[in-house]
C-alpha cells in the first residue's frame, strides 16, 4: 500500500485497527527487508521497511508519548 492510499484504507479499517489498539491485540505485520549498499560501498546491510499502517501508528505512538515541548525551555518574561 503506498501512503496515497492510506487516507481511504484507514476510512475504511480504523474502526478495526482502533479496538485492536485498545484492547492490545493489534501486532504490526513483518518487516520488509531489503538490502542497500553501505556508504563506504564495501557490501551492504538489511533495512527493515514496515508497512505504512503500522509506521503511521509507530510515529503517532512515538509523538503521543514524547513531550512537545520542554517545560524548561519556556520563557515567562
Amino acid at each position: 500500500m503506498t501512503v496515497v492510499d492510506l487516507r481511504a484504507y484507514l476510512k475504511e479499517q480504523w474502526p478495526e485497527i482502533k479496538g485492536r489498539l485498545l484492547s492490545g491485540s493489534y501486532e504490526p505485520k513483518p518487516v520488509r527487508r531489503v538490502e542497500i549498499p553501505k556508504p563506504d560501498g564495501k557490501g551492504v546491510r538489511k533495512l527493515g521497511i514496515p508497512t505504512v499502517v503500522d509506521r503511521l501508528i509507530q510515529q503517532t505512538l512515538h509523538q503521543v508519548m514524547n513531550p512537545i515541548f520542554e517545560f524548561g525551555s519556556v520563557s515567562h518574561e
